[in-house]
């Protein structure tokens, strides 16, 4: 968080006209939902390519950078698309609204709740195919 801040105020120093970083322009609840899902989708897609590309380090790459530019595209209008708490954490500091309702629940509890649940749904689905090999495995 330090760094991100620090960052945007040098990006701001050098250049002075360049933005104000994400901000949200639909409602509180639909900017929740939709900062959730993509990063939901983020993780799930994250998760899986560590899983089912276990060696290819440039495919895997390529395949993480399209579909977090897809989603930051397909997010950037309503709410800035960033699903990163600490990187809006920079952007919302300078602007001043660092610690305010819309900040913490789109930008800080959405993407945390959807990463959580990721994770508990991605490891819910894919264990069971990890054991099941694991059995085969260990049968003679």
């Amino acid at each position: 968080v330090i760094g991100s801040i620090t960052g945007v105020k040098l990006i701001i120093q050098i250049f002075p006209g360049i933005g104000s970083g994400p901000r949200l322009n639909v409602d509180i609840h639909q900017g929740a939902l939709t900062e959730g899902f993509l990063t939901f989708a983020i993780v799930i897609i994250s998760l899986g390519l560590t899983t089912k590309i276990p060696s290819s380090f440039f495919m895997k790459t390529w395949i993480a950078s399209i579909s977090k530019l897809t989603l930051h595209i397909l997010g950037s209008n309503l709410t800035g698309g960033c699903m990163n708490p600490a990187s809006v954490m920079g952007w919302a500091y300078a602007r001043g609204d660092h610690i305010s309702k819309e900040h913490i629940l789109v930008y800080w509890l959405a993407p945390i709740e959807a990463t959580l649940l990721a994770v508990w749904v991605f490891r819910l689905v894919v264990k069971p195919a990890i054991e099941a090999k694991q059995n085969v495995k260990a049968k003679p």
